[in-house]
Parts: C-alpha cells; structure tokens; sequence
C-alpha cells in the first residue's frame, strides 16, 4: 500500500508472534512455532520495506505513520527483549531476523518522537 501502513497484516503478525510465544511457553513442537515466527518474519519485513519505501519519498504525509510509530515506542522494545530471551538453536536464525526487523522498526519510531528521520 503506497503512503499508509498495512495495519491488517501488521496486526495478523503480531497475534502469530504472540501465539509463537505461548506455544514456546507450553512447549509445543518446535515446528509449529517456526512457522509462525517465519510467517511473522514475512509480514514484518514486507511492511518494514513498504514503510521504508515510503517514508524515501518526496511527498510523505507523515500523519500516515505518527500513531502506528508512537505505538512502536512502547510495543517494539518489548517485542525485541522477548525474542532476545528465545534460546532454542532451531529457532536461532528466525528470531535474529526477527530482532533485525524489530530494531529497524524501532530505529523509525525513534526517528519520529524527535530523532533524525533523515538517518532512516
């Protein structure tokens, strides 16, 4: 979507992230947790390209990502200090992506409660 965020697909990310989570808590197979925090990655990772892509133009109307971005300040570092804890080697290279998408993410939020937008 050109100039606004998807936040469908952000949303259905987050509830299998969060789904990830609990079944890590309950100890489900790790296969299934794999799937959902690759399905996640995919989502977060297309709107991380689409927003970066986005916020690159002439013509942004910044009013598009405010509150999307100043919800990010809370949720992403929290979302970022709970897949840091993940220790499971079979899950290891899913969740470092994750933690990248993440960073960026927050890197952009930063940007908008009165970082540099330009270091993006």
């Amino acid at each position: 979507m050109y100039g606004e965020i998807d936040l469908e697909s952000y949303t259905i990310s987050i509830i299998r992230l969060n789904t990830a989570f609990q079944k890590l808590e309950n100890s489900d197979p790790i296969h299934e947790i794999k799937a959902l925090l690759e399905e996640s990655l995919e989502d977060l990772e297309k709107l991380y390209k689409d927003t970066v892509d986005d916020l690159n133009n002439d013509e942004v109307n910044i009013n598009e990502y405010y509150m999307f971005f100043q919800n990010g300040r809370q949720t992403f570092p929290q979302y970022i200090e709970a897949l840091g804890s993940i220790e499971n080697s079979e899950l290891q290279e899913v969740v470092n992506s994750l933690l990248n998408v993440f960073t960026n993410l927050n890197k952009i939020a930063d940007g908008f409660s009165g970082g540099n937008i330009d270091e993006i």
